[in-house]
């Protein structure tokens, strides 16, 4: 498996932060859960199918680095909870 931490956009890094499980494979699971969600929506379906398939092809101790720099995104979501 390769890690592809650096080649998140940041996109793909909110979905990441939105979803987070605390591990790869739950958070894989959490974000394929939405996919129903987005009939008719193909930017977003590449969105986050693109993510999965990132994250299906990261360790999980790459995914453990790159909780690290999800934590910028993360607060910036909750930022944006607080408006």
């Amino acid at each position: 498996m390769m890690d592809l931490a650096m080649n998140f956009d940041a996109d793909e890094c909110l979905v990441t932060a939105m979803f987070d499980k605390g591990n790869r494979n739950d958070t894989m699971e959490a974000i394929d859960h939405i996919i129903p969600f987005l009939k008719g929506d193909a930017d977003m379906i590449g969105l986050v199918c693109n993510t999965i398939r990132k994250l299906f092809c990261m360790s999980d101790e790459g995914y453990e680095v790159f909780l690290i720099d999800l934590e910028e995104y993360k607060m910036e979501l909750e930022e944006e909870e607080e408006e």
